[in-house]
């Protein structure tokens, strides 16, 4: 093709017809300014191409990624609420008159009640803030992501804190009675009646601590399943 322009203009050349000659460099011109317009846009169409893809791509990591962090949070919220009344049947029995001391503590250790900590499955959307590409997703998304990975923190601090505070006065507890169980035994002693009623206070005090963790691990839970869910609903109806 370019063989038979160069073919054209040393005809014209020749012919010394300078006015045509000039006509067809401009028309020359314009052809190649066109093909590089539509060279362009062919680019720049792929280009936003593969964004869309990779946008989509994320988009549906995100929403497995909702959507195992929604079934993690029900089986904790499960778990929570089965502990909750294995410690609500204690304190109900501790309301009871004329028990000794003995079975409140020898009740009170065999609640089957524990820690629970929550780990969120975000992965995704902390791999797109740390790669940078959260501009694949638009404003109404991100913020929704951020709001929602906020929301995943406070609870994981909560949890921490509250957990700590549990943690804390079974040390204390632990002062009185000793560990394991058996220390007194161990010396052939018996624990006086004080350390007994101590020890009681710290394990009651421990077991409010689990019943807040329970408490917020709930509620807190239930808001990250709506936040989650819309977020899902968002992620899905809008476009990139």
């Amino acid at each position: 093709m370019i063989k038979f322009f160069r073919k054209i203009r040393q005809r014209l050349l020749i012919e010394n017809k300078l006015s045509k000659y000039i006509i067809y460099a401009i028309g020359e011109i314009i052809l190649v300014v066109i093909g590089i317009l539509i060279a362009l846009n062919i680019n720049n169409w792929n280009e936003e191409r593969k964004t869309k893809l990779s946008a989509q791509n994320y988009i549906n990591e995100i929403v497995n990624d909702l959507v195992i962090d929604t079934l993690n949070i029900n089986t904790l919220i499960l778990k929570a609420n089965d502990y909750k009344m294995n410690v609500n049947n204690y304190f109900s029995y501790f309301n009871q008159a004329n028990v000794p001391i003995e079975k409140f503590i020898d009740s009170s250790k065999n609640i089957r009640a524990g820690y629970l900590r929550y780990i969120p499955v975000n992965h995704t959307f902390l791999d797109m803030q740390s790669s940078g590409n959260t501009n694949l997703l638009n404003k109404t998304q991100r913020n929704l992501l951020i709001d929602l990975s906020s929301e995943h923190e406070q609870l994981q601090i909560i949890i921490e804190k509250v957990i700590s505070s549990s943690l804390s006065e079974m040390n204390e507890r632990n002062r009185f009675l000793g560990y394991p169980d058996d220390f007194f035994d161990k010396f052939g002693k018996t624990a006086s009646e004080n350390n007994k009623l101590q020890w009681l206070i710290h394990q009651h005090l421990s077991l409010n601590r689990n019943m807040e963790l329970y408490y917020f691990i709930e509620k807190r839970g239930e808001i990250i399943k709506e936040m989650s869910k819309k977020t899902i609903l968002i992620l899905k109806e809008n476009d990139t």
